[in-house]
């Protein structure tokens, strides 16, 4: 850990960071509060100050070679439960696809293996629910399936659910709210899909959500705060990797445009950890990238890349340790490596309660927007039929703003009642707001 030395510290709020140079060391500045790193700003990940609390994160992933998987694999599904890395189906280099149903225990850096998935396929997602493991459609001999599996890893076996609506492969998945889902893919015709299909498990049913704005095969996803961020992939076959990033809200059903990753690619992986977004490996139709990169609400910043470059690989993150297990390379990998993410250091626990305060209201011309909290928020506005007609405020709080009865194209709205989200990252507050001119 780098060594930080506070040269003092005063009650001043948030400001904007500003980075100089002095003895040859760089110094962070931010408002009345000094804080120097004798290795560098560069190990600086993110730096929060709100009057005397500081919460740091320190750089960076340090990787190393774990115990291989027992074959070569690429395009598994993978999902963790009790700490233990489940790495299930995938292909070879020939093609063959396979039901295996690998574990991983980091404890003793081995491997077992559990009862096989009913069907062999590949480029599939793998998520937990309620402590089972559900894998969706996949490349299953000439054709995309559709097929849903269920296992259940107390009793060590499998079972089949309700057919996904689009038979796919190669798509990202998500869990919010133990409701999961099924983004983009393509299927063997060359369809690219920017369809969403949201699975219930308690019910075992399935519904139709509002279609990503991009049309992409092969993204990687992960959940911050209420949010499903949905980035790189490929818009065609044979190019056209991307870096496109949009962000998914499964309480409003919408959509919004994110700052692109820094590399365009296709077939990446992609988890959370500690409320950030990360991005590792995937191909590029000329490279297959060592690159991993973190997104913490700012935009994209590069950490440590990976030892071996590869796509299609197995994800899984166990306490602060992710697992990028398997993986493509001009033929399928065997490949395990140990990621240790940098954890927040927090030397006292910022608060992040939130009021928020509107008036007047009704309000004819302008209402004022005064939200007091210590947290990063996002302040937008819905019509009656839930559609997002402005997009308000993305900063720190407290703030104080307002909002003219504009939409975002600058039109003047309509008379009526206006939904007002207030998103921190850990609380959402709303309001009603009565337009009348």
């Amino acid at each position: 850990m780098a060594n930080l030395s506070i040269d003092f510290i005063l009650n001043d709020g948030l400001r904007t960071v500003k980075h100089f140079w002095h003895h040859g060391r760089k110094i962070l500045t931010l408002g009345l509060c000094r804080l120097v790193y004798d290795t560098g700003l560069e190990e600086v990940m993110r730096l929060l100050v709100i009057g005397i609390l500081i919460s740091t994160t320190l750089a960076s992933i340090t990787w190393t070679t774990k115990t291989p998987l027992p074959q070569p694999l690429a395009g598994s599904g993978c999902a963790v439960i009790n700490d233990t890395v489940y790495v299930i189906g995938g292909r070879d280099s020939a093609g063959n696809r396979y039901r295996t149903n690998y574990i991983y225990d980091p404890v003793t850096d081995s491997w077992s293996m559990r009862t096989d998935m009913p069907t062999p396929r590949a480029h599939v997602g793998a998520v937990v629910v309620g402590g089972k493991i559900y894998v969706f459609g996949g490349w299953v001999g000439s054709t995309a399936s559709n097929v849903v599996e269920e296992y259940d890893p107390i009793t060590n076996s499998w079972s089949t659910k309700a057919n996904m609506p689009t038979p796919r492969y190669a798509y990202c998945v998500a869990v919010y709210a133990d409701k999961i889902y099924v983004i983009g893919g393509m299927d063997m015709n060359g369809n690219i899909f920017n369809s969403v299909e949201e699975f219930d498990p308690a019910t075992n049913s399935w519904t139709t959500k509002t279609s990503m704005p991009t049309n992409r095969m092969g993204p990687a996803c992960a959940v911050i705060g209420s949010k499903i961020f949905v980035y790189g992939g490929s818009i065609s076959i044979g190019g056209n990797a991307t870096t496109i990033c949009e962000s998914y809200d499964p309480v409003n059903d919408s959509w919004q445009s994110e700052s692109p990753i820094s590399y365009r690619r296709y077939a990446l992986g992609g988890f959370s950890f500690q409320g950030k977004a990360y991005a590792v490996g995937g191909y590029d139709y000329s490279t297959y990238h060592t690159t991993v990169e973190v997104y913490d609400g700012g935009g994209w910043t590069l950490e440590t890349p990976m030892q071996y470059g590869r796509q299609s690989v197995a994800v899984g993150v166990v306490n602060n340790y992710v697992y990028v297990i398997g993986g493509w390379n001009n033929g399928a990998w065997n490949y395990n490596e140990e990621g240790s993410l940098p954890i927040g250091v927090e030397y006292e626990r910022v608060n992040r309660d939130m009021r928020v305060e509107v008036g007047p209201n009704p309000f004819t011309e302008l209402v004022r927007i005064n939200v007091k909290s210590q947290d990063y928020v996002s302040i937008r506005v819905f019509d009656p039929s839930g559609r997002q007609v402005r997009d308000l405020y993305n900063g720190f709080a407290p703030c104080n703003i307002s909002w003219d009865g504009r939409g975002d194209d600058g039109a003047r709205l309509p008379n009526g009642v206006y939904l007002l989200f207030i998103d921190g990252r850990e609380k959402r507050e709303t309001k009603t707001l009565n337009l009348i001119r």
